[in-house]
């Protein structure tokens, strides 16, 4: 690392952005994250052109890894609500082609593939394999109801909202395409009578009770059928706002002191939620004064800032295992 007029930064300020990318994809993505692990981690970006290339190399390695990444900012995003983040997440995803895939898999863990990638309707499989039309659909509506619905690792609504929408791709009738958009509907937390969903057994809405446990559960599910999860990037550089300009000025939400600890809280029951969320990977940046403002910072919040604080470091050298990682910017410096 070299060395600063003025003394040597507490910290790291040797971790580039790019440098840090390169470290995530080898030690999270590449391996952990793909295996089924999780990981947290909060990122301090020294300027605003420090905290631009962070996020385009995150994603650029995200996607060369295979894994959907997502950027959430919270000046479009009310990152204060789980089940708007759920949202931002849900809208990105390509929900039918998930169940493509489940339902490829299906018949080919039937020793019945199909003829080609989108011939996935009972009939089309039963006649390419010469086999009765009913028996298919029999065994595929087993197979389907054993891979997701006795699954104890995803959430009961999920569940039952996946099955539907895989359920439709192999058009024997059950599933109505008013039904599957009803259901992707709800998945994005769009507007939808209810009524609409209770014949796949939805009878609430996507909130603030259900929603982590839907994103805990598009995680591993996404991973199951791609083989690869979530990259989810938070950027939470609007919080730090404490004044909203003129109203000729503004631009996207800007954050009351209530809401940013209602941001932080949702920040800090994804830490806790490590042991459950697999195959998923969330980076949250922050700009260095919510790392030491005690009104809107970290300090504020002490059920968060005592999960990511780094207590001991070392003064000269760089920690990117660390829960908080500093890419190059100075929040103390030793004379």
């Amino acid at each position: 690392m070299s060395e600063i007029r003025g003394g040597l930064p507490a910290g790291g300020i040797g971790l580039g952005p790019e440098e840090y990318a390169e470290f995530v994809a080898k030690e999270y993505l590449g391996d952990y994250v793909r295996a089924g692990g999780a990981a947290v981690r909060f990122v301090v970006a020294g300027s605003d052109e420090v905290a631009v290339r962070w996020h385009r190399s995150l994603a650029s390695i995200a996607d060369a890894e295979g894994y959907l990444c997502v950027a959430v900012d919270a000046a479009d995003h009310r990152v204060h609500l789980i089940d708007q983040v759920f949202a931002a997440v849900a809208r990105q995803v390509d929900w039918c082609d998930l169940a493509r895939r489940q339902v490829r898999a299906g018949w080919e863990s039937l020793g019945l593939p199909p003829s080609a990638p989108d011939e996935l309707a009972v009939a089309t499989v039963a006649a390419h394999h010469d086999v009765a039309v009913p028996e298919a659909a029999r065994s595929m509506r087993r197979h389907l109801e054993a891979a997701l619905l006795r699954d104890p690792s995803l959430d009961r609504e999920f569940r039952l909202a996946v099955l539907r929408l895989c359920q439709c791709e192999l058009a024997t009738g059950d599933v109505l395409d008013t039904e599957r958009d009803a259901v992707l509907a709800w998945l994005r937390v769009e507007p939808v009578a209810l009524r609409m969903l209770k014949s796949a057994t939805l009878y609430g809405r996507v909130a603030r009770h259900n929603a982590r446990s839907l994103l805990v559960s598009l995680a591993a599910w996404r991973a199951r059928v791609t083989g690869s999860g979530l990259v989810l990037d938070v950027d939470l550089s609007r919080l730090a706002v404490a004044r909203r300009p003129p109203l000729e000025q503004r631009a996207g939400h800007y954050y009351s002191k209530a809401a940013v600890l209602d941001a932080y809280e949702v920040l800090r029951q994804l830490v806790d939620a490590t042991d459950n969320l697999r195959s998923a990977f969330v980076a949250v940046t922050v700009p260095p004064e919510l790392v030491t403002d005690d009104t809107r910072g970290l300090p504020a919040y002490s059920a968060l800032h005592l999960r990511v604080v780094d207590e001991i470091r070392d003064r000269r050298r760089a920690n990117p295992f660390a829960a908080l990682v500093r890419l190059e910017t100075r929040l103390e410096v030793v004379r």
